[in-house]
């Protein structure tokens, strides 16, 4: 692999995964807080002045200092923290990821964000079906997409044919990571064109 092969390959990956600095800087300032607070207790404590909450003599007796709290409180209290640190253990290790999809493949490629690619499918539905584009909604994941479409009132609309439509557009394009189409008409027409 050659270094622009990688280069393009990060780049490409950057713009597909998203930075985990939306959980990170709230997390940050968090621990900065409580460090500066910590930090303030401990000179506090050394010049000999009132504690703001907490002397670091009370912060070491721990749990043996609370004599008041039930032993139920505290184990829905190490619960409750048990959840927080696992959900940031799988926030951490899980990928993050944009609603994007790469087009094309080879020396040039495109990153398309997720709505693009839903209002193309939308447009080739519509066409199909024979109706309007605002009669039909779609969804992208990662390696889906549906696309729902409400029929006029009494008009019948080959399920089949847009779904073999919808899916030729998708592979037409050339997406990856490729993506699995589901059409769904809805039983319930509506009224006009």
């Amino acid at each position: 692999m050659t270094t622009e092969d990688r280069l393009r390959s990060r780049v490409l990956r950057r713009e597909l995964h998203s930075p985990r600095s939306g959980l990170a800087i709230p997390l940050a300032l968090l621990a900065i807080v409580a460090l500066a607070w910590l930090g303030t207790e401990g000179v506090l404590a050394a010049l000999g002045r009132p504690a703001l909450l907490l002397t670091p003599k009370a912060m070491g007796t721990g749990i043996r200092g609370l004599p008041g709290v039930q032993p139920g409180t505290l184990i829905a209290a190490g619960t409750v923290l048990a959840l927080i640190g696992l959900v940031l253990v799988v926030t951490a290790i899980a990928p993050g990821r944009r609603g994007r999809h790469i087009i094309g493949a080879g020396d040039s490629a495109v990153v398309v964000d997720d709505a693009v690619i839903a209002s193309a499918l939308v447009r080739t539905a519509a066409t199909t079906a024979g109706v309007s584009p605002d009669r039909a909604v779609a969804h992208v994941g990662r390696r889906s997409a549906t696309v729902r479409v409400t029929p006029v009132s009494g008009v019948p609309v080959d399920r089949e044919a847009v779904q073999r439509d919808v899916q030729a557009a998708a592979e037409g394009f050339g997406l990856t990571p490729a993506v699995r189409t589901r059409v769904a008409i809805d039983k319930n027409g509506k009224v006009g064109g």
